[in-house]
């Protein structure tokens, strides 16, 4: 019994730390999308500041990592899911990419704002400019995307319908929040951002993240699929 009790003890501080470090983290990305625009003169990203908000709450209201995907997977799974939703993003983008440019207009956009995501390969030279856009992307705004979406909506939708219906639920909103650019699209452009940018991405992070139930597959994949096809681009 003392062993049990001793294990429920490290267990629950286990899970007390990790809400602790959600805490930070999601609370200095916050602060974080509140003053990098003003620093780099840069649009402010309103959405990306709701889709830290409302996970924050539910983190000080429940104390509960999981109910935001901040937990960590086993090893071999997490690798597992995210290789396959890389390679699955990856055939996506080679599909599509090369003879529809979505996202190269998507990131002449975003230069122009310019997005503060972006704004680093604007206001800076050298590695510090491509350091700018890895770091902030994956600690500030992806990271923003994936805890809402992948994490608090995919989880709040977990526990109302079955797990396949709420991976095409959060991809469905995740595509609405997104469909703004597509006013700055060529009609073709504009369907295949919708359908294979925005609606496919959702669906495979979503699965990575339902297999997990964690937000750091998709993250990584997100973050890592960002920088590249930024480098390949400009």
């Amino acid at each position: 019994m003392t062993l049990t009790n001793e294990s429920g003890r490290s267990v629950y501080r286990l899970l007390q730390h990790r809400v602790t470090i959600a805490l930070a983290w999601t609370g200095l990305a916050l602060i974080a999308l509140v003053i990098t625009p003003m620093i780099l003169e840069t649009t402010t990203p309103i959405f990306q500041l709701f889709w830290l908000i409302v996970p924050l709450i539910s983190l000080i209201r429940y104390r509960d990592a999981d109910r935001v995907g901040f937990r960590i997977p086993d090893i071999g799974t997490g690798l597992r899911a995210t290789i396959t939703a890389g390679i699955a993003y990856a055939v996506l983008l080679i599909l599509f990419e090369p003879w529809s440019g979505v996202y190269d207009r998507l990131l002449v956009l975003a230069l122009e704002g310019p997005d503060p995501t972006f704004a680093w390969l604007v206001r800076f030279d050298g590695l510090g400019r491509w350091a700018g856009l890895a770091l902030f992307s994956g600690f500030v705004t992806l990271y923003s995307e994936e805890l809402f979406f992948r994490g608090w909506l995919l989880q709040a939708l977990n526990r109302r319908t079955q797990p396949k219906v709420a991976v095409v639920g959060q991809a469905i909103v995740f595509t609405v929040f997104q469909s703004i650019p597509i006013f700055f699209f060529e009609p073709i452009q504009a369907v295949l951002y919708l359908l294979v940018y925005a609606f496919g991405l959702g669906v495979i992070l979503g699965v990575a993240s339902q297999g997990t139930q964690s937000i750091w597959p998709g993250l990584a994949v997100a973050t890592v699929a960002n920088f590249v096809l930024t480098a390949i681009l400009l």
